[in-house]
Order: structure tokens, then C-alpha cells, then sequence
């Protein structure tokens, strides 16, 4: 078996070119995803079509761990068990949907058979809704159960996305080189498990036993941030664990990797990789609730909506993900026009232009939204939350970077 360090991964190796100018082919692709975006969202997603899956929790956890599905398919596994031939030949649309199913049945493999079925029924109820309804004596229907189920799987699925990055992008091939696949994805994977499972314990499972009444102190203990954060909500964990993600992805598709990319010796490398994306996230954090301060001055204990700290502190990834969605389009679709430039005019150039177009994003979602998507009116409406739709966007942009060769607009050099 072929030593994972003696080759390139697929993404290392390939090489990519417009299939017209740059701004032509950015468009093409630009155009494709909104119809498949539209498509996706409305036939899967929205709560006027067909399966309504965006409730909205259920669709937010859905699409979380769809993404990250697809970076471990790309990072650690590169794409086993596909052969280079059919990555080198096969036509973007037949890899595409290949690599799609495949990343649908682990998903249903690994969130519905193991952690619904298997751990929701015989381990941890607030897992699997059923459970919670025929345990809980709480008198919840099954919607509300649902959503206590997705928001428990939306949880577990961020110390996993986040020490999942630090992984693929700050050891890379540097622990475990010595396996070929699937050995070493699996291995890196079950590292990062090893990690992310009591992460997921300490910094979420407090405030899951802190929803029911009585509290499951016995099981889980009252949140330890609610003196700092005002809120026993998992959202403040959440808010700076997943802007801290954010934070990695704004680098990359900005900054080309800056500041990541200034140590490069191992064990270093990850550890500064992690404590940097950890500041990183917490800065990005911090500034949006100064500027949510500043719109609807300060939260208070027990108010509702925009005023209740627990929104805010979620929010802070929503209107991040507002930005981080610009970033990632213009990187992929139109990445080219600005390798020419200066490194740091460029990064400032991108930088400048996905705060504006991201913000003029925002303003479009929260008022054609309704209308558009079928989404709920108002920024803070308690069944809306605008990051499943996004994420969804950033799904769909993977699919058609990673899977397709970011196809139409751009076609694989032979």
C-alpha cells in the first residue's frame, strides 16, 4: 500500500483552469449554483415544499454535518474509494454525484444509524426524538422533541468540525503518514474523535441537561459559563467555537492562509494553528456582539429575542456566515483574477469586498427571504435561523469544487 506522504492527494495534484475568462467562467458557475441552491432549498429545505425539512433546527444540523462529511471525504480520505483514474476521467457530473451519495449514506449512517438509532434509543435520549417523547413525560409533541433531538446533533457536530479542522488543515499529512487509505483518514478521524467527544461533553452536554425540568444534574452538570455568559445556553459555546471555524475559512479563501501559515514545524504547527483560530474566533465573536450592542443596545437576562443573550451569541455565526459565503464564492468562482495581484493588495481587495457584498447579502435575505425561501419575517424570529441556508450555499459550492472540478465555469487539466 502506497504511503500516504509518498503522494499528493487529488486536491494537491489536480489542476484547474477557467473554461473561459475568469469573469465569464466565475458567472457561469455563479449562475449554476443559485439554480441548484433554489432547487436544493426549495424541493428538500424550505417549509413550503416538499419535505420540509428546515424546521429550523432539523435542516441547520442536517447541513452542518453534510459539510463536514464532505471536507473528511476530501482532506482525510481523498476520496476513497474512488480511484484516480475515475477522479482524472470521469465526467464532473458523474463525480459529482458519486461522491454526493456517498456523502449522503455516511451521513445517514453515522448521524441516523449510529447516533439516532443506536445511541438516541439504548444511550442518550435527548438524541433521538422518539425517545424524548416516550421518556420525557413532558408533554412534548413530536415537533418539539425534534428540535431538542437536532439542536443535541447540531452540538456534537461542532467540536467535531472544529478539531476536525485543525486536522486536515494544521497536521495534514504530518501524523500517520506512514498508512495509505482508508487507514489513514480513519485514523486521523478516530483522533479527532478521541478529542471532539469530551470537548462535546464539557463545552455542550451541561446545557442539554439543563433543558428539562428538573434539571439532569446527576447526568449533567449546570452550565459552568452561565456566570460569564449570562445564559446557560449552549450558544455561547457555540457562538465561539463555530466563529472560531469561521475564522480558519475567512483566512484561507482571504488571506491565503495568513496567519496560519507562519509555522510550519510540527508539533508547533498545530498548536499554534489551534490557538490562533481560537483568537481568531473569539475576536470575530466579540465584535459582532459590540455591533449588536450598538443596534439593539444591551441584552438582558430574560429577554426575548434580539435582546436575549443566547440569540446573540448564535447570531454571531449567522452574520459571520453572511460574509464567509461571499469569501468562499469569490475565492472559488473568481479566484484567479486576483492571483495576479499582490498578495496583500489582494487579501485586502477580498477582504473589503465580502464585508460589503456579505452585509448587502444579509439585508437581501432578511427582506426578499419571506418571499423568496419561504422563510419566517424578522431577524429574530425564533423558527428562523438564516446560517441553514447558508451553510446549504457552502455545501453546494463544496460539491462543486471538490466533487466536479468546479464545473461548468472550470474544466481539469489533463
Amino acid at each position: 500500500m502506497t504511503r500516504t506522504q509518498d503522494r499528493l492527494f487529488w486536491l494537491e495534484e489536480r489542476q484547474l483552469a477557467p473554461r473561459w475568462s475568469t469573469a465569464v467562467s466565475g458567472l457561469v458557475n455563479l449562475a449554476a449554483l443559485i439554480v441548484a441552491v433554489a432547487i436544493v432549498w426549495w424541493v428538500f429545505f424550505s417549509i413550503e415544499g416538499i419535505f420540509k425539512l428546515y424546521t429550523p433546527l432539523l435542516g441547520f444540523s442536517m447541513v452542518i454535518w453534510t459539510l463536514l462529511i464532505i471536507l473528511w471525504q476530501a482532506q482525510l480520505f481523498d476520496f476513497w474509494p474512488l480511484s484516480r483514474g475515475f477522479l482524472e476521467n470521469a465526467h464532473p457530473l458523474s463525480k459529482g454525484a458519486v461522491l454526493t451519495l456517498i456523502t449522503i449514506a455516511v451521513y445517514l449512517l453515522l448521524l441516523f444509524g449510529i447516533v439516532w438509532f443506536i445511541i438516541g434509543r439504548l444511550g442518550i435520549t435527548y438524541f433521538n426524538w422518539q425517545s424524548l417523547a416516550k421518556y420525557g413525560e413532558l408533554g412534548q409533541d413530536m415537533l418539539s422533541t425534534r428540535e431538542t433531538a437536532s439542536w443535541a446533533m447540531l452540538c456534537l457536530s461542532i467540536p467535531f468540525f472544529l478539531v476536525g479542522v485543525w486536522f486536515m488543515l494544521g497536521i495534514g499529512k504530518d501524523l500517520f503518514h506512514e498508512l495509505g487509505q482508508p487507514k489513514f483518514g480513519l485514523a486521523n478521524w478516530l483522533f479527532v474523535a478521541v478529542i471532539a467527544i469530551p470537548m462535546y461533553v464539557i463545552f455542550f452536554h451541561p446545557h442539554l441537561g439543563s433543558m428539562f425540568y428538573p434539571k439532569q444534574i446527576y447526568a449533567a452538570v449546570p452550565p459552568w459559563w452561565e456566570s460569564i455568559a449570562q445564559t446557560n445556553s449552549a450558544e455561547y459555546t457555540v457562538g465561539i467555537l463555530f466563529c472560531s471555524v469561521i475564522g480558519v475559512f475567512l483566512a484561507l479563501n482571504l488571506w491565503d492562509g495568513w496567519p496560519f501559515d507562519l509555522v510550519g514545524r510540527q508539533p508547533w504547527r498545530f498548536f499554534y494553528f489551534a490557538l490562533c483560530s481560537l483568537v481568531i474566533g473569539y475576536v470575530i465573536f466579540r465584535i459582532q456582539l459590540y455591533i449588536f450592542d450598538y443596534l439593539w443596545y444591551e441584552a438582558y437576562v430574560g429577554g426575548q429575542n434580539e435582546a436575549n443573550f443566547g440569540w446573540r451569541y448564535s447570531h454571531t455565526v449567522t452574520m459571520a456566515n453572511f460574509v464567509l459565503v461571499i469569501a468562499i464564492i469569490q475565492n472559488t468562482f473568481f479566484g484567479p483574477a486576483y492571483e495576479k495581484m499582490n498578495r496583500i493588495v489582494g487579501s485586502i481587495i477580498k477582504t473589503v469586498v465580502a464585508i460589503i457584498l456579505g452585509l448587502c447579502f444579509a439585508w437581501a435575505y432578511y427582506n426578499w427571504g419571506p418571499t423568496l425561501l419561504g422563510v419566517t419575517e424578522g431577524v429574530s424570529h425564533p423558527s428562523e435561523n438564516a446560517s441553514a441556508f447558508l451553510i446549504l450555499i457552502i455545501n453546494i459550492v463544496m460539491i462543486q469544487d471538490l466533487f466536479m472540478d468546479r464545473w461548468p465555469g472550470y474544466q481539469l487539466k489533463k
